[in-house]
């Protein structure tokens, strides 16, 4: 009788295991035969545009390898963790990827300082972070596994500067919001500009009144003006209240201002606002990515650069782990020393000893809202 009643006990254990897994794997999305890439990306929150460019990307990827049978034989899946492009939000979905998901890749963040936040998590636990759209300079030192299919701030605040200076606006101001990436562009841009920075001031997060700032803006009479906000929604705000203020200045602005819905919707607060972005071929995969990114969601990509670096993450991804296996420091060397002038959809591409992408950015200007390349 005691024998039986320990077995029946070992059979309740053995059945309370097994329904335990069935929840986790349901919940997780797991599959003990699939290869399971975390994704860490603001779903929610002011930055959520971003989040659900990047989600539409990464899942068009993933459907378009699963249908082609996979890496290895493996199905694909990813696990989403919403971070609200908030660093404290950030470090515990990336804890939860790798210690209760138990992912060896994260593709993300998509903001700045998720992604930092991130970092120090992913790298002690030997697990490769891959972002498409992150561009704080300090993602450069962030780590071996850290790794970036678009250009650092460094880039685009350099390229900005140079035209600035090329063209005699040589009294900049920059107005910045309190966060990693807008002050990384910041940074960025006060170490290449050659002319002077008659006015820089910071914002938080949340303000919606800029008309001080702006009054004190115009007072030291900047030739230009470069925003370096967040998102679009306090950037949209900006360019706003310094038109109403009737400053005569050209406005630059950083990338996270180049939704195209927004710029098509609000044609005159934008115009003639010029930023920087990796330009996409006009032919071949390039276009056949953006009309597969359409035809799957019903309209196209507002961030049809961040779209492509997110959909070449993707593959280069899956391409690394066909090559080496699903150690992510193989991978990590498969980047380093593997992808060598890689034709991705963003373009051809190289990673260099940072693990950040080199790719080359273009000034653009909005015109009539639509965005066209900058006549030089």
């Amino acid at each position: 009788m005691a024998e039986n009643k320990q077995n029946a006990l070992l059979w309740a254990i053995g059945g309370v295991l097994i329904i335990l897994g069935v929840i986790y794997f349901s919940v997780t999305g797991g599959s003990t035969s699939a290869i399971k890439i975390g994704v860490l990306a603001p779903l929610t929150g002011e930055a959520a545009s971003y989040g659900a460019m990047v989600q539409k990307a990464y899942d068009l990827a993933v459907s378009q390898l699963n249908d082609a049978g996979g890496v290895n034989g493996k199905q694909i899946q990813l696990i989403y963790e919403d971070t609200k492009c908030d660093g404290a939000t950030a470090t515990t979905s990336a804890q939860k990827l790798v210690n209760v998901a138990g992912v060896k890749f994260i593709l993300g963040g998509t903001c700045s300082g998720e992604t930092l936040a991130a970092a120090p998590i992913t790298q002690e636990a030997r697990v490769l972070l891959l972002s498409p759209t992150a561009t704080s300079p300090d993602i450069t030192t962030a780590g071996d596994l850290v790794f970036r299919t678009y250009p650092a701030d460094d880039f685009e605040a350099k390229l900005v500067a140079d035209y600035a200076v090329g063209h005699n606006l040589l009294r900049a101001a920059i107005i910045s919001e309190n966060t990693d990436f807008a002050q990384g562009v910041r940074n960025a841009f006060k170490t290449s500009y050659q002319g002077e920075l008659v006015f820089d001031e910071a914002y938080n997060t949340g303000e919606t009144d800029f008309r001080a700032l702006i009054t004190k803006m115009r007072a030291a009479n900047p030739q230009m003006v470069y925003v370096s906000a967040q998102t679009n929604v306090s950037g949209e705000l900006i360019l706003k209240q310094i038109q109403e203020s009737g400053m005569n200045a050209g406005v630059f602005a950083v990338n996270s201002m180049l939704d195209r819905r927004a710029i098509a919707a609000n044609a005159s607060l934008y115009e003639e606002t010029v930023m920087a972005e990796v330009q996409l071929p006009t032919e071949g995969k390039a276009v056949a990515m953006l009309v597969a990114f359409e035809d799957a969601y019903g309209s196209a990509s507002e961030f049809p650069a961040f779209t492509a670096s997110a959909y070449d993450a993707v593959y280069l991804l899956a391409e690394a782990i066909a090559a080496v296996g699903e150690d992510p420091e193989a991978v990590a060397g498969y980047f380093s020393y593997q992808v060598v002038d890689w034709p991705g959809i963003l373009g051809t591409f190289n990673f260099d000893e940072n693990g950040d992408a080199e790719v080359e950015l273009t000034l653009v200007q909005a015109v009539g809202g639509q965005i066209i390349p900058l006549a030089q």
